[in-house]
């Protein structure tokens, strides 16, 4: 929401066009883009994008990924934004990551990886050379 509040005071236009995955965010931030770009002019459902072959079918599956135990020590002791750091990049977590991509590239199948931390995506993105 911020970055998107920063390009928008930047970039001068007559109109304004926000696509996203869903409406749904964990802060309240997602009031500011009724005043940003207006209200919502179409939604489509997903299942029925899924049915007409628009989207991949969707398979969710919750990965447990504990904490080596000198990361859980380090994550229990600091209370710094650091500990974002420490859960973020767990080298369990990581690896997880890893082995589900190397599965679904050797399927062919497309693949996006979503993360809540940029820079664990880009630190992600060079340990896996992509």
């Amino acid at each position: 929401a911020k970055m998107f509040r920063r390009v928008l005071t930047i970039v001068q236009a007559h109109c304004k066009l926000g696509l996203t995955a869903t409406l749904v965010r964990e802060d309240d931030k997602i009031v500011d883009l009724n005043f940003l770009i207006g209200p919502k002019l179409y939604e489509a459902n997903w299942m029925e994008l899924q049915n007409n072959g628009y989207i991949a079918k969707v398979q969710c599956a919750e990965v447990w990924c504990p904490m080596s135990p000198e990361f859980y020590r380090e994550y229990v002791a600091i209370k710094t934004k650091k500990r974002i750091l420490l859960y973020t990049m767990n080298p369990n977590k990581f690896r997880a990551c890893q082995f589900l991509i190397k599965f679904h590239e050797r399927r062919n199948d497309k693949i996006i990886v979503f993360a809540d931390n940029v820079f664990a995506l880009k630190e992600y993105a060079v340990r896996l050379g992509k």
